[in-house]
């Protein structure tokens, strides 16, 4: 049970990271008393040490390769190739991360949740890297497309953002229902 957990465990890192980070921002950048400080950096710094953490993670759960090779009634399967497809994207991960800093800085963008909307889609490939299963990979692929809707729409006051995000919905929906029902 306990390998069980441990490969699995930088999925269920990710995730809660994400919760915390997105906690961190909402309190912090509401706070009075903090004088509603601009977040961005704060929260892209914590995003980024949560995905180099995932990333130990990952690395640390590498040797259960053969104890824990298939798990969850074979919805997920490991083997070298998913794990260094899952470095590759955490690594990716990091880079982009890293890159947003020098964009918001830019744009003078003060939005903390597009650093939380960063490792969500992350947290989705890489359950969708190992999916041996069409439910699975289903499931990752639609929880992936949640989060790219809301960073597609996500400067509020653009016409053009909100009407990307509003056509990338609608497009994203129709495949999907398809898909579902046939």
């Amino acid at each position: 049970m306990f390998n069980l957990f441990l490969a699995v465990s930088p999925e269920i890192f990710i995730i809660n990271a994400t919760f915390i980070l997105l906690i961190h921002g909402v309190v912090f950048s509401t706070s009075k008393k903090d004088d509603y400080p601009p977040l961005v950096s704060n929260v892209g710094w914590l995003g980024l040490l949560s995905v180099l953490i995932t990333l130990l993670l990952l690395a640390a759960g590498a040797p259960l390769l053969t104890i824990a090779h298939l798990f969850w009634n074979n919805f997920f399967r490991r083997d070298n190739f998913t794990y260094f497809c899952q470095i590759l994207l955490l690594l990716s991960t990091a880079g982009t991360i890293s890159m947003c800093f020098d964009s918001f800085e830019k744009e003078r963008f003060d939005a903390s949740e597009f650093i939380v909307l960063i490792p969500l889609p992350t947290r989705s490939m890489l359950l969708m890297i190992p999916a041996h299963d069409l439910i699975a990979m289903y499931l990752a692929i639609e929880l992936q497309s949640l989060c790219f809707y809301v960073i597609a729409a996500s400067k509020r006051k653009s016409e053009f953002s909100t009407e990307a995000g509003s056509k990338y919905l609608i497009l994203g929906a129709f495949p999907s229902g398809i898909l579902l029902f046939g």
